[in-house]
């Protein structure tokens, strides 16, 4: 006899007596992936059930906050202009913050003049550019209007008020891979945008007396409110790149550089501003579907195709009612696995190439009594934490449509099915999205999961010809 088979069939019939014999009191944590026999639909049975789709966008109210990090930095933030995304549209990233001296008075040094070089504001790129390239982005710089909330996470929707233009730069996205070597000093992927000369004077005229601003950081503050780092549109209409900045990096920062005279040298040097430590932050990300093909899915009746965009984005109910008939159908029987499976439509000539597929899509679903999404937590979180590696939804490459090569996610989520078909629990919606955090109050739950803006894909939906969205079920009988 073939040992294996022998083990195999043995266990099949092990899970059936176990089965049997608690009948409907199976505890949903003892049902695993683990435990899948094979299918021989004869004990074990393989099918397929169809979903309901529908798109819709996130609304403000629920877009995302940022928070500094536990060490006290800042996240990632994205900056630039994506003019041309026929799937989805246009999409708009400024970004603010102050940057001040590193304590307080804070003097120049003994002299008797100064003489400005420059003034330069320089962002640390963290390697990340979703677009093209080679398309040349216009980044204008302001000072912001009135001051940012020191106690104020703000959301990615929030903006901010900025009238007095400091300065502008024009570059292709490309050179922020590479390094620099202004006045002897080696800078690695690193944005510099020079301010005018009038303001860089203005910041050596300011002296350290008491009311003035380099007295003390509270005066300092209201006299310079802060950076807007803008998005020039008229000025590169045809950017189309998203480039990601640390702003509380030590290679971020307000520089001056200038020449000083004291009676016995002339010498030049700079002075370093740079992020203060948990001062507040904001990345507002504005998107426009105006044209594209999610703008004309959105709001409808079910949809034979899914569109998925990092916030601020979009997102997907998928309902499943053949479950509930699948329930009345089979009734009680052990779920081994149950997986929700999607696959993305290759799209030739609609960017697919720059702008890559989310690394992670994410599920919950709506508790229809509470009014409340909830977390699949056996399911997607047996440790406490969430863990993709149980629950799935990262991206893999496998093999297209006609050669090409896409990105498909599967989700499973056997142990919340096995509570329908047990303990008859409602068969919910589920939402379908590709978050830049995971969060939930109850139970307390915080997870990051992709970068801010940058990632969107478009999948099968449940009508989709070829590529539909389907929910596969292994099973046994009781």
């Amino acid at each position: 006899m073939n040992r294996n088979k022998f083990w195999r069939g043995s266990s099949v019939i092990i899970v059936l007596i176990l089965a049997a014999f608690s009948c409907t009191k199976i505890k949903t944590t003892d049902i695993g992936s683990e435990l899948i026999p094979a299918v021989d639909n004869i004990t074990t049975f393989d099918t397929t059930l169809e979903v309901i789709t529908e798109n819709f966008l996130f609304p403000d109210s629920t877009q995302p906050r940022l928070f500094t990090n536990v060490d006290g930095t800042t996240p990632a933030m994205v900056a630039g202009y994506i003019s041309n995304d026929p799937q989805f549209g246009t999409t708009n990233g400024s970004i603010y913050f102050y940057m001040n001296p590193p304590s307080y008075p804070y003097p120049y040094e003994a002299k008797d003049s100064l003489y400005l070089d420059s003034v330069v504001l320089a962002l640390k790129w963290n390697g990340t550019t979703t677009g093209d390239t080679n398309r040349a982005q216009k980044f204008d710089v302001y000072q912001l209007d009135a001051p940012m909330k020191g106690d104020s996470a703000y959301r990615i929707t929030d903006q901010f008020s900025y009238t007095r233009m400091l300065g502008t730069r024009t570059f292709a996205p490309s050179v922020l891979n590479d390094s620099i070597f202004p006045k002897g000093q080696a800078l690695v992927n690193q944005l510099r945008i020079r301010l005018s000369d009038d303001f860089g004077r203005e910041l050596l005229a300011l002296d350290t007396s008491a009311g003035q601003p380099l007295h003390r950081d509270s005066l300092m503050q209201q006299y310079l409110r802060g950076f807007a780092v803008v998005p020039d549109v008229a000025g590169a209409s045809l950017a189309n790149a998203l480039m990601g900045f640390n702003i509380s990096d030590s290679n971020s920062y307000l520089r001056i550089y200038y020449r000083y005279d004291t009676a016995a040298r002339k010498d030049t040097t700079f002075k370093t501003w740079r992020w203060p430590i948990n001062a507040p932050f904001a990345n507002n990300i504005t998107r426009n579907y105006t044209g594209s093909e999610v703008g004309q899915t959105i709001g409808g009746a079910a949809d034979s195709v899914v569109y998925m965009q990092t916030p601020p984005g979009t997102y997907t109910v998928v309902k499943i009612p053949a479950l509930t008939a699948f329930k009345a159908l089979k009734g009680n029987v052990v779920i081994h696995r149950a997986e929700l499976s999607m696959t993305q439509i290759p799209a030739a000539g609609q960017n697919d190439d720059i702008f890559p597929a989310p690394g992670f899509l994410y599920i919950d679903y709506l508790d229809t009594v509470k009014a409340k999404q909830q977390p699949f937590v056996l399911d997607g979180f047996p440790q406490g934490s969430y863990n993709p590696n149980v629950i799935g939804g990262k991206s893999k490459k496998v093999d297209g449509p006609g050669g090409s090569v896409v990105s498909e996610y599967r989700f499973n989520i056997p142990r919340y099915v096995q509570e329908i078909m047990t303990r008859n629990n409602p068969n919910y919606p589920i939402y379908l999205f590709s978050p830049y955090v995971i969060r939930y109050a109850s139970p307390p739950i915080f997870s990051y999961l992709n970068s801010m803006a940058i990632g969107r894909v478009k999948l099968g939906g449940g009508s989709k010809t070829g590529q539909k969205m389907v929910l596969r079920i292994i099973y046994s009988k009781i």
